[in-house]
This record gives C-alpha cells, structure tokens and sequence, in this order.
C-alpha cells in the first residue's frame, strides 16, 4: 500500500513544468574533471552555457553511493567560486553520473534510498543546478525490458530514486533540478534492430517514465557502429560519422517507433529538448564540421537534403534544443580549436563569425605575394580597412601582412609579403587570423578563425621518402610527436585518410617501404593516386605499439607528372612515419655499384637528420641518390655528415660494402 502511495506521488510530481531550465538554444559539453589542469573550469570558452561535469565519484565497494570531490589542483572553496562564477553568468553547471566507467546498480530498496540520499547530498553541497544521467555498459544491464512497463525491479528503482532526488530538491529548494540524459544509440535506437543484442532499448523505459521531467535527451550519436533507421531493415542501415547517420538517428528518437522482439512502443520526444551529441574532434565517428552544419540545417527545414537520408517529416524540426559535445577539452584542442561550439554557433545564433581559405595553394618559402581569404558571416566589412587591426599568428618567419583587398562588403583578401627563410618541419594548419570589432559595421567582439589556411610543403619527388606529416589535407588523421622525439608521425584509426602531393619523375613500378608501429595483429593501408586505387598493403607487427618497424611491400605503378596519393586506413590502426618509394629496378648509370656481391654495411641513427656512421670504417665511401647521381663521397669515414642534404633514400657504396640511408 505505501509503496503504491509512493508512485501515485511520484507520478504527480514528474508532471511539474520545467521552470527557469536550460538556455536556448543549448549548447552542452562534458568537461573532464581529471583534466583539470590542463583547462580550468572558469577558463572554457564563455559560449558553452550547460556544462556537464564529468564524472560523480561512485564508491569501488557500493555502485550506488555517489559522491565528487574538488578536481586535482582545485581546492573545495575555488571550485565552488568557479561554479557560482559560471551560474552567475546564466549558465548551468550540472553534474553527470556514469559514463565509461562508473557502473550503477540498484539491487534493492536499501541501496535505492542510499543512492537517493548521496545525489541529493552531492547536488547541495556543490550548488549544481541538475543531474545528467549518462548510464553506460553494465548499468543497463536488465532483464525483461519494456519500454512502457519496466518488468525488471532494479529499473524501477532507478526511475523511483531519480522521481525522488527530483523531488527532494523541489522540496528543498523550491525549484526544479534540471534533468539531462546521454544514453548510447544502442539502448535506444538500437531497439529499432532484432539484431542489437540482449540490452537494447534497455534506456527507452526509463526515457518514457521521465519524459515530463527530462530538460534535455542527448542520445551519443559516437561510439555506436551502424544503425537502422525508421526506414528499418530494407536499406535503412546508417554507420555512424556523417550526416545521413545524425538524420536518421534524431528523427527516430524524435518521432519513436515500435520497437523489435516485442518490447513495445517509443512514443518518441520533443524536439524542443532534443540536442544533436557528437564528439568536438574528428574522430572516426564524429562528423566534419561542414557535413554537419549541412545535416543540422536540413534537420532544422533550413538547408537541402545533404546525402541519403531523407527526413520522414516535411519541413523538419526547427524547434530542436541545440548541439552536445564529449567533451570541451576535445573541442579545445582540436583543429580548429572550439570548433564544435563554431559550428553551433553559426547554426543557432545570430553572432557574427569569420571563415579563412586559401585563395591559391601556398607552398613553404613561395608564401610572398599570396593571398588568404577572410569571409564574414551575419555581418559587413567597413569600406576602409586597417592593416593594424588584423593579426596573423602562427606564420612562419619572415611572413607577414602586406596589404588588405576589400573584395566585396563580407569578403577580404589578406596579401602576404616575405618568404620563409627556412622550410617547414611540417604542413602548417594553425595560421590564425584575428581582426578587430572597428573593422566591421556591426559591433561585435574581435573574430578569430584558426583553420581552413594550409601552407603546404613542397611536393614529395618519387622515387623518395614521403613523410607522414606532409600531408595537405585529412579526414580525422593527425600529427603528433615520433614516440623517441625525434620528428613526427600519423596517427590512423579505421576510416582516417591523409593526402599527399607528389611529383613522379618517370612512369614506371615502385617499390616502397613503411615504417610504422602498432599493437599485435594485422593492420591494412588502402594507396590510391588521383582517386585510383593501388591496392591494400598489410602492415603485421608483434614489437608493440611503440616499436617503429620497417616493412618492405611490392612495387605500385605510377605514372610521370604530379599526382595526388592518398593513404587511407582499411581495418586496423597505426602511427606510420614514413614511406620510401624506389624504383624496382633501381638506374645503376653513372658509376653507382649497387650489387648482391657487396656486404650490407649497418648504418645508425637511419633515419638520420644530419649525422649518421657506420659500424665498419668505410674506403672510398660514396652517397647516390637512386636516380644515379653522386651526392657526396668520402676517402677514409666511418662518421658522415650529410647536412643540407634533401630529404629521401640514398644509396651508401664503399669498397667491398653497401647499405641504405634515409635523410630526413
């Protein structure tokens, strides 16, 4: 009987209206409390207005006693000053339970009400404004799932608690405890699937019993392979990381659906609470900021349909709540940094923002002369421009602003002046333009754009080493440090691709090498030049993931002229530094001896930036490039210093000894 009362009671309460809830339009992001240091709560960019503190403590020996404790750095009074600061600014600071690796469970009416007790506990002592429920792998882990009568007790426990911690806070503090959910698309659109396995749809009962209470749904559209879409098994599969997958995904959880194997009816949700959550970097199942600017526009009735999938309801759903992110600290550091919360900024705001291209290719130490283009979005150029109020950060030296060219009233052209003095260690992709608020008619704060400019190297001459990080264009691929330091590599998941300029002195077949490094197993790199492909190569390693390893793989053709080669990952994943292209059969003119009757001299460091020896002292030691000519030659070495030497693979000969070297 009192258990009844208590649900009647329970129900009433989850009817109350949201008041005083999110902003809108919404932008949430996760903020990864264990980076603390790396990025301040009081220092993530002021557009974020829901940010989701990642993650509530759960006890290793209780998975329902939660608790939080001032990040590392932070003492409790500054952290509960940078919450207050925040809030004071209009914006909501919520905490959120669960995610990867925090399991909840509600065995039993005991742990239920000590649940209860340690959310409320942790929401008063901190001051958040609400709870993000982000329950995760085991925690949805329940029998008998129905979407409108939870038939496993430990469910509805967890719906009862979340109903009372509501409550209890309404009570308290008379008003409403902002609720906000980001379950994964296999509990919920995963039910849309006979094959999903055992806990799909497990989220949907708790979604439908909270519904009237929920502020915000943001389902993971990451993390989350392929999935059916309303259009169901006849050509309605989507795999994650573009827009077909956001469309199909969000109508389905807008509009619901009768779910598979019987575990009965979604009735769908408002879009008006609905956020659009996808990672802030271009990981392999995230969606590049253009595609999904493009994919939110049709969603919303204002733009074309983008690819495949096509909306179910005409006109779409403009009233959608916003955009969510895993996490701020990605979004920070990605290329372009925030650029995320940009791409919800141009989709559901009026503020004026900048876009930056390059008007022609501009090639490292060739920069004199060209041009960027700045264009200006909800908002106009002042017919007289001022070269002092534009900044270019992160030029190279010796490169700097010449002069303005006022195309039309949204588009400038900035003229660069001066060369390089020295080449690139890499491609550039983080030249930076700023320009201040006078320079436009409307005021604004100074806008800031840190991609779309990409100052290339020049192109990779084959035969040759192609290094990794001199690509000049990428999906989700990205550079970072050799693991010894010395120089730079790429790192590949499935689905991320790099692409490169080459120059092939002659038509022929092509032997390479491919330095790499990976965990155990098989990993497979697709080569395709000018859109054709060259087939699959297959990297094998047993040394470990952060043991380069140099494996020699049969001969592509190639045609003479420039081209475009793409490396592109086909299953798999890897850190690669280098490819060494050779001719198959290597031009012996011009007195270079490469024969089998020599001994393989070794050779160290190889790859070398400048200096290299031999473990033999080396007689009438000479260097070739494979083309046959004579780069540099000593009379009695074991120590040879090959500065100034252009980068690539070069051919050691001495007197009964060879070996090869890579320069780079």
């Amino acid at each position: 009987m009192a258990k009844h009362f208590i649900f009647c009671f329970l129900s009433l309460f989850a009817t109350f209206i949201s008041q005083a809830q999110l902003p809108t339009p919404a932008i949430v992001g996760y903020w990864e409390s264990w980076n603390a240091k790396k990025l301040n709560l009081k220092d993530i960019d002021s557009r974020y207005n829901v940010i989701h503190v990642s993650f509530a403590e759960l006890n290793p020996l209780k998975d329902y006693d939660v608790s939080y404790s001032a990040p590392l750095g932070y003492t409790e009074e500054v952290f509960k000053n940078e919450v207050a600061a925040l809030q004071a600014e209009g914006k909501k600071v919520i905490i959120s339970l669960g995610g990867q690796n925090d399991h909840v469970m509600l065995d039993s009416l005991a742990e239920k009400n000590a649940f209860v007790a340690s959310m409320n506990a942790m929401v008063d002592y901190w001051g958040f404004d609400g709870i993000d429920i982000d329950l995760e792998g085991s925690s949805l882990n329940f029998d008998n799932i129905n979407v409108q009568s939870p038939g496993d007790q430990r469910q509805q426990l967890m719906i009862t608690a979340i109903k009372e911690i509501m409550h209890n806070h309404w009570t308290t503090h008379n008003k409403k405890l902002i609720l906000t959910m980001a379950p994964e698309t296999i509990y919920v659109q995963g039910a849309l699937s006979k094959w999903a396995g055992k806990y799909k749809g497990a989220y949907l009962p708790i979604i439908e019993a909270l519904r009237d209470s929920i502020d915000m749904l943001n389902v993971q559209l990451y993390n989350s392979g392929s999935m059916y879409s309303l259009d169901g098994q006849a050509g309605g599969e989507f795999t994650q990381g573009n827009a077909d997958f956001v469309l199909a995904m969000t109508e389905a959880v807008i509009t619901g659906f009768t779910a598979t194997s019987d575990i009965g009816d979604y009735s769908g949700f408002d879009a008006s609470k609905i956020g659009v959550a996808l990672p802030g970097c271009h990981s392999s199942d995230a969606v590049p900021h253009k595609e999904l600017e493009q994919a939110i526009k049709y969603l919303m009735g204002k733009g074309p349909q983008p690819g495949q999938y096509k909306l179910k309801k005409e006109g779409g759903f403009p009233e959608i709540k916003g955009m969510m992110t895993w996490s701020i600290n990605s979004d920070r550091g990605c290329d372009p940094s925030y650029g995320f919360v940009d791409t919800w900024g141009k989709l559901f705001t009026d503020s004026s923002y900048i876009e930056i291209s390059n008007v022609e290719d501009i090639y490292e130490q060739e920069e004199d002369g060209k041009k960027i283009a700045v264009n200006l979005f909800k908002n106009k150029f002042k017919s007289k421009l001022d070269t002092g109020k534009w900044t270019l950060n992160n030029l190279p030296d010796g490169v700097v602003i010449d002069s303005l060219l006022l195309v039309n009233d949204s588009v400038v052209h900035v003229l660069l002046k001066g060369s390089s003095a020295v080449k690139y260690d890499a491609a550039k992709w983080n030249v930076k333009v700023t320009v201040d608020s006078s320079e436009f008619t409307k005021y604004t704060l100074p806008l800031s754009r840190g991609n779309g400019v990409v100052l290339k190297k020049t192109r990779t001459v084959i035969p040759g080493l192609l290094q990794g990080e001199d690509l000049f264009a990428k999906k989700s691929a990205y550079v970072r440090d050799l693991f010894d330091g010395e120089g730079k590599m790429i790192r590949y998941n499935k689905g991320y691709s790099s692409d490169y300029e080459i120059d092939v002195t002659k038509t022929g077949n092509y032997d390479f090498e491919f330095r790499a490094a990976s965990a155990s197993g098989s990993h497979s790199i697709q080569l395709a030049v000018d859109g054709e492909s060259k087939g699959s190569h297959t990297f094998s390693t047993s040394s470990g993931w952060t043991v380069m390893e140099t494996v020699q793989f049969n001969a592509i053709s190639l045609d003479s002229g420039h081209h475009v080669l793409q490396v592109k990952m086909k299953s798999g994943w890897l850190h690669w530094d280098w490819m060494d292209f050779e001719e198959a059969s290597p031009d012996t003119t011009n007195g270079m001896n490469e024969s089998e009757n020599l001994t393989e001299i070794y050779l160290f460091p190889n790859p070398t930036t400048g200096v290299f020896q031999s473990n033999e002292h080396l007689v009438n030691a000479k260097l070739w490039s494979f083309d046959g000519q004579l780069i540099r030659q000593w009379n009695h070495a074991s120590l040879f210093n090959v500065s100034g030497v252009a980068r690539g693979t070069y051919l050691i000969t001495a007197d009964g000894y060879q070996g090869k070297i890579v320069i780079k």
